[in-house]
């Protein structure tokens, strides 16, 4: 796997064209090929970045797969208004955990820049800077919220019914929290180093362990709090997983007070600091509708705003895993390229990044927008009449998520090569944007509703990433005709298949009971994927993409044969 490049390769001598980074039409290699002096940084961004890739994109998809399968789960075990409260305390640690997550954007970009220049005393004097100040400060916040409970658990809005459960799951939750991030740095040392690959296995891992127990426990009874103790064994065993790869992988890495230096306090207070701030603009972005459905109407509003939610946000599950490995693979392009090569790599990466990401992101929109109402019914079955306007919210988040996950290719860029104030250019129109947005369409239905405000939080997700991506072209001096040529037109081949399917899969499915509409959809998913690949390699494919795509499919045979063989 460590062979397959996403990315063209400049060294590749047998790709016969790769993509022209100035905008034009795609060329022939003799005349597109880089100077050798740019190969390196691109070979060594190769190398890894297929693999981290292919794993982080299953780890995502057994996270969503997880989530997707609780959600009916939980609403028959606990019903609506407790898994209400169960979101609403993960809004409130992702609040929380803004204080140190600007820090491990530090240590990737960082890590990944030492890790280059082989600098390991300064990426061993960053992590030690890093825990020294994360461990005593996140320890003082879970004392604080301990002793502070009751000024602020109003503002949760706990029904009585639930109030000791939820003040129980509410602290659990907080304290393995906050712990983990102390120590997330071992995890983003390994990711600054581009082994996502051992670290994301650690996660499946840990992932299906909680699945397994919030199972057993929340079927005992357990209720709220066999949901947090589920996720206690959870980051209890990535976490221990990963600090012991890092130690065992790394032979270089050495933690201690004595390595604290001035420069990485630096590093932490001004790159941290300012990735913090918009880490918590992007939290605050991330569950808006939720908090003002919570604070207008109630958790109920918010439960219902999350569960409309639920498959669009899981469906970033592969575009993200693209801009994970982004951040470190830039910073590395930033750091080992030449001046002259230095632009032109940075386009291949966002352009060939995005290209990628929005073709996994279309792959879900498209089915979701046009089968909505079949896939819900087959999710949902008799909850799905409680939730009122849960199908629009379904198609609008969807696409509203399509943008969002438009600007991750940006954003990650940015991060990598340092220009962290560039992402505002994101979350400040987004802001202003709400501001108009809400009191408009609380003015338009006459009170506040779920629909109201999640198509105000919709509307003005999808204008502020119009913003960015602007942006983003500038910056890198890429024609708009050429962005949309690679990036966006390629996935108008899966709307255009999704769309003739829609009226079959409506109908089938809603003469079928639940299990009848699963396999409806699974069949209907089938012929969807194999029309979509047929129109995009018939007509959108590059010859490179044939070629690597081709690769692909003989080693996965080539893997499976030989099972077959070994069996």
């Amino acid at each position: 796997m460590n062979d397959v490049l996403l990315i063209p390769d400049p060294s590749d001598k047998e790709a016969d064209w790769t993509l022209d980074p100035e905008g034009g039409q795609p060329v022939h290699e003799a005349e597109a090929a880089p100077e050798p002096a740019a190969a390196s940084p691109m070979q060594e961004v190769n190398r890894h970045f297929g693999t981290n890739v292919a794993a982080t994109v299953s780890a995502r998809v057994v996270n969503m797969a997880r989530g997707v399968c609780l959600v009916p789960f939980l609403l028959w075990h606990i019903g609506l208004e407790a898994y209400g409260i169960w979101t609403t305390i993960f809004i409130l640690v992702s609040y929380v955990g803004v204080t140190t997550l600007g820090l491990s954007n530090v240590y990737i970009k960082y890590v990944a820049e030492f890790h280059a220049r082989r600098e390991y005393d300064k990426a061993n004097a960053l992590l030690s800077t890093g825990l020294s100040i994360t461990i005593p400060l996140c320890a003082a916040l879970f004392a604080g919220f301990v002793l502070c409970w009751k000024w602020y658990s109003p503002w949760l809005r706990l029904p009585p019914a639930h109030a000791a459960d939820g003040k129980e799951a509410v602290l659990i939750v907080l304290g393995i929290f906050l712990s983990s991030i102390a120590f997330n740095g071992f995890g983003d040392l390994l990711t600054g180093t581009q082994q996502i690959a051992a670290t994301q296995v650690f996660l499946i891992i840990s992932i299906l362990t909680e699945f397994a127990l919030i199972l057993w426990l929340v079927s005992e009874g357990r209720g709220i709090r066999g949901l947090a103790e589920a996720y206690l064994a959870r980051t209890i065993l990535n976490d221990g997983l990963t600090i012991w790869w890092a130690f065992r992988k790394l032979k270089w890495l050495h933690v201690s007070p004595r390595l604290v230096s001035s420069e990485a306090i630096k590093q932490v207070v001004h790159f941290g600091g300012v990735v913090q701030f918009q880490t918590m603009l992007s939290i605050f972005l991330a569950s808006v509708e939720r908090l003002a459905g919570l604070m207008s109407i109630g958790v109920k509003a918010a439960g219902l705003l999350d569960v409309a939610k639920k498959w669009p946000s899981a469906l970033s599950t592969v575009p993200m895993s693209f801009f994970f490995a982004l951040l470190p693979a830039a910073s590395h392009v930033e750091a080992a390229s030449s001046p002259s090569e230095r632009l032109r790599n940075l386009r291949k990466l966002y352009l060939s990044t995005s290209r990628y990401s929005n073709l996994s992101t279309v792959a879900f929109v498209a089915a979701i927008v046009f089968w909505a109402g079949p896939i819900l019914h087959v999710w949902l079955g008799p909850e799905l009449p409680k939730l009122h306007s849960a199908v629009t919210l379904f198609v609008v988040f969807s696409l509203a998520m399509q943008f969002h996950m438009l600007t991750g290719p940006g954003n990650s860029l940015f991060r990598g090569i340092g220009r962290i104030y560039e992402e505002f250019n994101y979350s400040v129109p987004n802001l202003a944007l709400l501001a108009m947005a809400l009191p408009m369409a609380r003015w338009i239905q006459g009170s506040w509703t779920p629909l109201g405000i999640g198509v105000a939080a919709a509307v003005a997700t999808i204008l502020s990433a119009c913003v960015l991506m602007g942006r983003v072209l500038f910056v890198l001096d890429l024609k708009l005709i050429h962005y949309l040529k690679v990036v966006i037109v390629p996935g108008l081949a899966a709307y255009m298949v999704a769309f003739l399917l829609a009226w079959p899969v409506a109908k089938l499915v809603a003469a079928a009971n639940r299990w009848e509409g699963a396999g409806v959809l699974l069949a209907a998913g089938v012929v969807y994927a194999g029309g979509t690949i047929l129109i995009l390699y018939r007509w959108v494919l590059t010859n490179e993409e044939k070629r690597k795509g081709a690769e692909l499919y003989s080693r996965g045979l080539g893997v499976l044969r030989g099972r077959e063989a070994v069996a």
